[in-house]
């Protein structure tokens, strides 16, 4: 299972703009780092929510946090946070039996 830490590569690090730059010089490198952004959380989310319809689909009894031992307290809480947006948004589609079985097998997860 991949880490957090991959999913942010190092090669696409922006260096901060000097003092002295330009307005647009300046959003330009602004722009450059909401396009990275962008992209981080981009893959943060589909990752995860790959994972979270593993979690239900009903061939696969696998846990959320089942494989989860080598992230550290940022990456957990990253997920977390995610884990929380995912289950307001399938209560505003009215999925309400999904969020359930997820918050469910969340739980059941942390118990382990």
């Amino acid at each position: 299972m991949k880490n957090l830490k991959v999913f942010f590569r190092e090669d696409q690090e922006i260096s901060e703009v000097p003092s002295g730059q330009s307005a647009q010089q300046h959003q330009t490198h602004l722009d450059s780092i909401f396009m990275l952004l962008e992209e981080n959380i981009s893959t943060f989310v589909k990752n995860e929510l790959t994972k979270i319809q593993k979690v239900l689909s009903p061939d696969n009894p696998e846990c959320l946090e089942s494989q989860r031992e080598d992230e550290d307290e940022e990456q957990r809480r990253s997920r977390e946070a995610f884990l929380k947006i995912t289950l307001d948004f399938l209560k505003r589609m009215k999925q309400d039996d999904l969020a359930d079985r997820l918050q469910s097998s969340k739980r059941i997860s942390l118990k382990i």
